[in-house]
């Protein structure tokens, strides 16, 4: 038996068929309370006075043909209402076209009454879906607003700069810069200053992503499309429709997927893996690696027209060792945070432990300031409530590094296995400038038993899956 949709789920039937109309209305209205009966009105007119409405299940009998036409002009006007269209015209060209101008499904007629239960508790569970993303978007628009990016240092201005007028169009972004100098922050900040604001943010890191399963995240599959493919899965792009899509470490991507991307923002359309029809999606593209994409076209890992679609405005995010004068900021940014949690003591950090910290060249960048910030609060004695310059000096000593101003490396090496493990990590990593598959590829292993290291030795924390 199919459950129950929410009790406040606003559905509207449509059609010039009266018997139609009605036994889809009964059949529904045993789990909606919320199913109207439009009857043969005009539809446009009805909708301006339902402005909670979810739903809309317009009915082409075959008696009339309007149906098909209101889709269109319907959508154009309603951008956040679902169609469902029930049709009896059984073909694939009606399909396709009934898909292609707005509907969020077809069902046709004579139908089956379990298939159109099931559509619409679909459709209706991804429209409180997506409320429930942009209500959290409306949550954290201030902290994700470019105010939230803590930063007194010149060399970040043009980021700034750059940002803001990328945030007036929908032109793709591409954001450059090392692993953990914020470019998922900025990309939620350019996002959340933009027309999109109200609309879902959809972050993926394509680096974590299996590769058996890259488009069928991204794009979505069909039921029975693949072994495992148990329900209709609508995929990424869908979920950012109207919104945006952060693709970090695009540069991760196979290159039969970057294909298909291409497509997509080219045309807009989205087509299932097993599917026939494809779906129009409304998405801006925000886009980030940890290194150049020009070197990885040139070493034929990045299609060169992928390249140049994905590259029409490029952000380039500075490293901490470049921005020192933000230290002191951000240092006191993550000490609020923490104390907003009510899981440590410390209140301020010593001048003299600000000196030390200005000499390390932090190769994890903004992650690994904070990580070390939250580290060094909670080793802090009960008595305590700064941190001061020998607890700095405890956290180098503990991963076995020496501040070095030129290039932050550990020169002291550690002596246990596990800290022997963990500092060659951090040196692959560091090297190939956070790329987990070049630092694997540095340390013999596959990227797989790098990510179980990195598990296992708790670092996973640290580099985060080679966001921002």
């Amino acid at each position: 038996m199919s459950r129950p949709f929410r009790p406040d789920s606003r559905v509207l039937i449509a059609s010039e068929d009266s018997t139609l109309r009605f036994a889809l209305s009964e059949l529904l209205a045993e789990h909606a309370p919320g199913v109207v009966d439009a009857g043969a009105a005009s539809v446009l007119a009805d909708l301006d006075g339902r402005p909670k409405l979810r739903l809309l299940v317009l009915v082409d009998s075959g008696v009339d043909s309007t149906a098909l036409d209101r889709l269109q002009p319907i959508k154009q006007r309603y951008r956040n209402l679902a169609i469902l269209l029930v049709s009896a015209h059984p073909t694939i060209e009606h399909a396709t076209e009934s898909i292609r101008r707005g509907a969020e499904d077809y069902v046709p007629v004579p139908y089956v009454e379990e298939v159109v239960r099931k559509e619409v508790a679909r459709i209706l569970e991804a429209a409180e879906l997506r409320d429930r993303v942009t209500i959290l978007d409306r949550l954290v628009a201030g902290r994700f607003g470019f105010e939230g990016i803590v930063s007194l240092s010149a060399s970040m201005r043009p980021v700034f700069d750059r940002a803001t007028a990328s945030a007036r169009s929908d032109t793709p972004v591409l954001l450059i810069g090392e692993t953990g100098t914020g470019k998922e922050l900025v990309a939620h900040a350019i996002h959340a200053s933009s027309r999109r604001a109200n609309r879902p943010f959809v972050p993926i890191n394509c680096a974590a992503l299996p590769h058996d399963l890259v488009e069928s995240e991204l794009f979505g599959h069909r039921r029975g499309a693949f072994s495992g493919a148990v329900t209709d899965h609508p995929g990424l792009f869908v979920a950012a429709h109207g919104g945006t899509l952060f693709l970090d470490e695009v540069g991760e991507l196979p290159l039969d997927v970057q294909a298909k991307l291409l497509r997509v923002l080219q045309d807009g359309d989205v087509r299932p893996v097993g599917g026939l029809e494809s779906r129009r999606v409304d998405v801006r593209i925000i886009a980030a690696s940890n290194r150049g994409l020009a070197a990885m076209r040139d070493a034929k890992l990045m299609r060169q027209d992928l390249f140049y679609r994905l590259s029409v405005f490029v952000i380039e995010i500075p490293p901490l060792r470049q921005r020192r004068e933000d230290l002191p900021p951000l240092t006191e940014h993550f000490l609020r945070v923490l104390r907003a949690r009510g899981d440590h003591r410390a209140v301020h950090m010593d001048p003299e432990a600000f000196e030390l910290l200005s000499e390390y060249a932090f190769p994890g960048n903004v992650r690994e300031l904070e990580n070390m910030v939250e580290s060094l609060s909670l080793a802090l004695a009960p008595d305590r409530d700064a941190i001061r310059a020998d607890d700095v000096r405890a956290w180098f000593r503990l991963r076995g590094l020496v501040a070095d101003t030129a290039t932050g490396d550990a020169r002291d090496v550690p002596l246990k296995l596990a800290d022997l493990e963990a500092w060659a990590i951090a040196e692959a990593l560091q090297r190939s400038h956070g790329n987990k598959s070049a630092a694997a590829h540095v340390l013999g292993i596959s990227r797989d038993t790098l990510y179980r290291k990195l598990h296992e030795l708790g670092l996973d924390a640290d580099v985060s899956d080679s966001r921002a």
